[in-house]
């Protein structure tokens, strides 16, 4: 089977043209909205917030080429039979060298929990990159051995009813690719080249379908180019019309956990009608110096409460505002509305996010985030610190010392050769965040 690895601009943007003009092939409209939270039922918030500290806490630091059970009933098949499964009861995940592993089934379990979990696959092109899998319960990848495919990046998808909470995304599996790289999959057969984010789960016929979350995917028998907010069947050589995803498949994903967190946009997209600035606020005088040409397509992520502007993501990623006057929308779903840029996703809190120093020759560990909790330590230049979240002002990090001392330090007691990203910290959930 042929893959296809490179599209030009050109008819990457032909492409969606056509289909933006597939209007008879619309999914019917539905009010739900891609990463709304409103409507979770709490049995279901608290099993999905439950499946993301879990995997904080078992997945998230594992080297790359490592099968993890992160969440929920998962069992690790080897290739020399044995089952490595993970424990629900205690929250502990499970383990296992990519290249020992033949199958990875996240079961459905009880009810009671969620299960994930994960893979990490190096980049064909750049040995420091590496491609996440999230495995989406219940549901199981069955790796084709044979295959002279890179490792993991062959397998046989079976995703049967969602459970336990419809409000979950859609079993399957959740693929984010490294910035500027596309990742090539088989699945059940069928060959596609991932740029970006996309979530791809199987029917009972053994076809798949990929919906693009960010950017496009490009499926290799055809060269069917599939844009961030539409989706596509595929069976082996055949390919359905290229449509909006369906926002109820996708509602919930878990970006929190994958290494470039992102909120989703809606389905569908729109075309840019005039060249335009992206906006900072819905205020003509917030313009910013990133122009967006005409004919280019954005991602739709709602509007503010007089629907004169809408808040878009552009395919380099850039968040902001532009005039609705200057697109033409094709979204078929009801947007929501924000009347400022919505707050990025948080990390879940319970596992180590990085590793700093400390640069003084003195440096206090308080019981608290601020100057007025007592001392519990006092650790000298150059300790190392466990980094585990950060306050809600930003100002002071909750850190471990190497024998076991946890306490908040002061962000300028770190040094500056330990860099972390704070908006991916996650609150301490006695917070209250």
């Amino acid at each position: 089977m042929r893959r296809v690895v490179i599209v030009s601009g050109l008819v990457m943007l032909i492409s969606l043209l056509l289909a933006s003009l597939i209007s008879g092939l619309i999914i019917p409209p539905t009010l739900t909205y891609a990463q709304d939270t409103t409507t979770q039922p709490a049995t279901c918030t608290a099993i999905y917030q439950r499946a993301l500290v879990d995997f904080m806490a078992n997945c998230f630091d594992k080297p790359v080429e490592t099968v993890c059970g992160a969440a929920g009933q998962v069992q690790i098949e080897m290739v020399s039979g044995q089952i490595v499964e993970s424990d629900t009861a205690t929250g502990s995940g499970s383990a296992a060298r990519l290249s020992g592993v033949a199958a990875i089934r996240a079961l459905a379990g009880d009810g009671s929990a969620w299960s994930l979990a994960s893979l990490t696959v190096p980049d064909m092109l750049d040995a420091h990159k590496s491609v996440t899998l999230l495995i989406l319960g219940p549901a199981e990848v069955v790796f084709d051995t044979t295959s002279s495919a890179t490792l993991g990046t062959a397998f046989t998808l079976n995703t049967p009813d969602p459970a336990p909470c419809g409000d979950l995304p859609h079993p399957g599996v959740l693929v984010q690719s490294p910035e500027n790289s596309l990742t090539l999959l088989t699945v059940n057969g069928t060959d596609i080249a991932i740029n970006g984010m996309a979530l791809i789960w199987a029917r009972e016929d053994s076809s798949i379908l990929v919906s693009s979350l960010t950017r496009e995917s490009i499926l290799g028998q055809t060269g069917t180019v599939v844009f961030a907010g539409y989706m596509v069947r595929a069976l082996g050589d055949a390919v359905s019309e290229v449509v909006p995803y369906d926002a109820a498949a996708v509602q919930h994903i878990p970006t929190e956990i994958l290494p470039v967190m992102d909120v989703i946009s809606l389905p569908g997209n729109a075309t840019v009608l005039q060249a335009n600035n992206i906006h900072t606020r819905p205020d003509p005088a917030t313009y910013t110096n990133f122009l967006v040409n005409a004919g280019l397509p954005v991602t739709i992520l709602g509007h503010n409460s007089a629907s004169d502007w809408l808040l878009v993501r552009t395919y380099e990623g850039v968040v902001g505002w532009m005039p609705a006057f200057s697109l033409q929308v094709n979204v078929p779903v009801e947007m929501p509305v924000y009347d400022a840029i919505p707050a990025a996703p948080i990390r879940p809190f319970g596992s180590v996010q990085t590793y700093v120093k400390t640069k003084e020759e003195h440096n206090n560990l308080r019981a608290g985030p601020g100057e007025d909790f007592d001392i519990v330590a006092t650790v000298p230049l150059w300790s190392d610190l466990a980094l585990y979240g950060r306050s809600p002002d930003d100002e002071w990090l909750l850190v471990e010392t190497l024998d076991g001392v946890r306490g908040w330090v002061s962000v300028w007691l770190i040094s500056t050769s330990t860099p972390y990203t704070m908006s991916e910290l996650p609150y301490p959930p006695d917070l209250g965040r």
